[in-house]
């Protein structure tokens, strides 16, 4: 970092770099302009000196994001068995893409800079600057009228329900994603029935929504499933955060469709094994913009879901794509579904790496939020109802017994509920022996490390639940 006195700024002056407090704290984005008022701010709060990232820590940041946070060059598609769409090996152009407005977008950077520059994003663009849409709660709050079910009240029945509740949704999204890339169009309808139906088991069950999106991927289903865990954690960010029914319904929405541009990246890149040239890279970017269009094919759409699908990649620092932005010019539902959509890639097993344990996962989020890479507020939502260990996760208690993880104590994040579902030995408890252990009443036992799943291997999603 390269350290700056308060007093050798000039109102006026561009800004060449981030600045930030010593504690790590954004205060003047790189390309903004220093005004009076940034002045005074300064002074205000007594901060004298301010802190630049010299060149050498920018590519560090780059470096981070490409390899675990983003789809970037670090992304592997060497697979078809991993691929969204298992195409043959002589790749199908979508035929979407056949469309006058995208048959004409060039290749490489100059594409993206055609699509980031095209009436589309400016719109979009022109609508957060202006604040001329409404990303706050309004309305009653949906989380004053949650309550939770105890692990007694849930029977065989409901379980397999939920189970298969998450398997249909599943055949859905993949059904949405593959028609519109097809070119159809389709009602919105569907997606709004589908969240609603999820946001109707939160209300009474929260720890299972969260609990269902350890379903993970296999084969061809990757962007499917990781398009519908992000629904379900945007959800309980979103009502956590204090947002109304309707708003998190319309967020859920949003987080279903976030990714829906990837289905025109073109398959020679989504397949390729290896590191992604530059050009490549830009392929990838230009989905972030590509999936506006795609949007058009749906009717009855929340406005939300366009902001969402364009700025999900963005970073709260600015250091995102497609186009930069940071703070205030990021749509606060595309702040929600970026934590959902970075833990959830993180969780979930890669081509060219294995899953984070959602412990690790959690944490890395809590990292970035403070390198100011995500929303601090929308973190602390997610942490809150998640826990450090996160819902639906295992970890192992000073006692030697494993637990599975099943609810929040909120402001506790490191003292969840948890239900043991296996010995000292890691032998699986059978189901009329496993109990439950609220760790903020047990001073006697805590958490020694996350385990991973792996290391029981038999047992079900519904385990402890």
């Amino acid at each position: 970092m390269k350290r700056i006195e308060v007093s050798n700024l000039q109102n006026g002056a561009l800004c060449e770099s981030d600045l930030f407090t010593e504690s790590g704290e954004l205060l003047v984005s790189k390309g903004m302009t220093i005004t009076e008022k940034h002045l005074d701010i300064m002074r205000r709060r007594n901060i004298y000196e301010v802190y630049a990232k010299m060149a050498d820590e920018a590519e560090e940041l780059h470096k981070i994001l490409t390899m675990d946070f983003g789809q970037l060059e670090e992304l592997h598609f060497d697979d078809p068995a991993h691929s969204v769409l298992n195409a043959p090996k002589k790749f199908p152009v979508p035929k979407a893409m056949e469309n006058p407005a995208l048959k004409e977008i060039k290749a490489g950077q100059d594409g993206l800079n055609q699509l980031a520059n095209s009436e589309k994003a400016k719109a979009l663009d022109n609508s957060i600057k202006d604040g001329a849409f409404s990303d706050k709660p309004v309305g009653p709050a949906l989380k004053l009228r949650s309550v939770q079910i105890s692990v007694g009240q849930r029977t065989v029945a409901y379980k397999t329900e939920m189970k298969t509740n998450y398997t249909e949704a599943l055949q859905q999204v993949r059904g949405i994603l593959v028609s519109i890339a097809d070119n159809k169009s389709m009602d919105g309808t569907v997606v709004r029935n589908m969240v609603d139906r999820f946001v109707k088991t939160w209300v009474t069950d929260r720890n299972m929504t969260l609990n269902l999106t350890h379903s993970k991927p296999t084969d061809d289903d990757y962007l499917f499933h990781h398009s519908l865990n992000v629904c379900l954690l945007s959800l309980n960010i979103a009502a956590a955060f204090g947002y109304s029914e309707k708003q998190v319904i319309d967020i859920g929405i949003a987080a279903t469709l976030h990714d829906v541009g990837m289905m025109l990246v073109p398959q020679e890149i989504f397949k390729k094994k290896g590191r992604l040239t530059k050009d490549e890279f830009y392929e990838v970017q230009k989905h972030s913009i590509l999936g506006l269009h795609l949007l058009e094919n749906i009717t009855r759409l929340p406005d939300s879901a366009q902001f969402v699908a364009y700025q999900t990649h963005e970073r709260e620092n600015g250091s995102g794509y497609p186009k930069q932005r940071s703070g205030r010019l990021i749509h606060s539902f595309s702040k929600i579904v970026q934590i959902a959509d970075v833990y959830e890639s993180l969780s979930s097993p890669r081509e060219y790496r294995d899953a984070f344990l959602p412990y690790k996962a959690m944490e890395t989020i809590i990292k970035m939020s403070r390198k100011t890479l995500l929303s601090n507020e929308f973190v602390k939502a997610f942490i809150t109802y998640m826990s450090l260990f996160p819902i639906g996760s295992l970890v192992e208690l000073s006692d030697k017994t494993i637990g599975k993880v099943i609810h929040s104590n909120e402001a506790h994040f490191t003292k969840p509920i948890v239900s043991i579902i296996a010995g000292p030995q890691s032998q699986l408890l059978a189901s009329d022996k496993i109990f439950q252990i609220d760790l903020l009443k047990r001073q006697d036992l805590q958490i020694v490390r996350a385990v991973e799943a792996k290391e029981l291997p038999n047992q079900d999603i519904m385990a402890g639940f």
